[in-house]
């Protein structure tokens, strides 16, 4: 891809965010329960998504660096976690802020809170372990096993226990049963949720286009490092 067409799809992404947000906020359509807090899902849930899909991308990088001992793997397993780590804790703010209008309070330790909160914990640790370790290559492999190991505790925290504890989020059980999320039921106005999944869309190619220029920055400052 030349850099002139690099420049088109980034202009391309952005307008389609600019668009997706205009129309979260201007779409009077609302779900149920939720209210006028409506406009905060598009967002919150595109946060927890893109963050998902991020942790994802640095567990895919870190097996294929165990493979390969290429250190360009490790930078790409670093850049796509740390940006997870971004999405994710942006996940927590505007799901506090959410809260604060529904529930009263920014924090009420609710099931999904709580995870979020313990998943900046489990990557919090991820970064500690790469900055402690000043050998490239023990750095890498050592990460990268942590990776591995940590994304099973994401799909657990965000998809499995929310749903087999109680608590206020919508889609929490009820009465001994999983309840449906009602952002995404199909009950809901198609014009919901075509917003919804074009949020999802727009943030995890934003998600991309960040990774790139992440990858790239830190090879260049490995590079400068080790030259130095």
């Amino acid at each position: 891809m030349t850099l002139s067409n690099r420049n088109i799809l980034y202009l391309f992404i952005y307008l389609w965010l600019f668009g997706v947000i205009i129309a979260a906020f201007m779409l009077p359509n609302q779900v149920g329960m939720l209210r006028e807090t409506t406009t905060n899902m598009y967002f919150h849930v595109s946060m927890a998504i893109t963050a998902t899909v991020a942790f994802l991308t640095s567990l895919w990088q870190s097996v294929r660096y165990l493979i390969t001992r290429d250190l360009h793997f490790d930078y790409g397993a670093e850049a796509s976690a740390g940006l997870g780590y971004l999405f994710n804790l942006l996940a927590l703010i505007t799901g506090a802020i959410w809260a604060r209008y529904a529930w009263g309070a920014y924090w009420h330790w609710d099931p999904r809170q709580t995870s979020i909160f313990i998943l900046l914990i489990i990557y919090s640790v991820y970064f500690v372990l790469r900055g402690s370790v000043e050998d490239p290559e023990k750095r890498g492999r050592l990460s990268a096993v942590y990776s591995i190991f940590s994304f099973p505790s994401l799909i657990f925290l965000y998809y499995v226990l929310p749903r087999l504890v109680p608590g206020l989020h919508p889609g929490s059980p009820e009465r001994g049963e999983a309840g449906i999320n009602p952002a995404v039921s199909n009950t809901t106005d198609p014009e919901i949720r075509v917003i919804l999944y074009s949020a999802w869309a727009g943030f995890i190619a934003l998600f991309f286009v960040l990774y790139h220029l992440r990858l790239r920055y830190l090879k260049l400052h490995h590079s400068l490092n080790h030259n130095n």
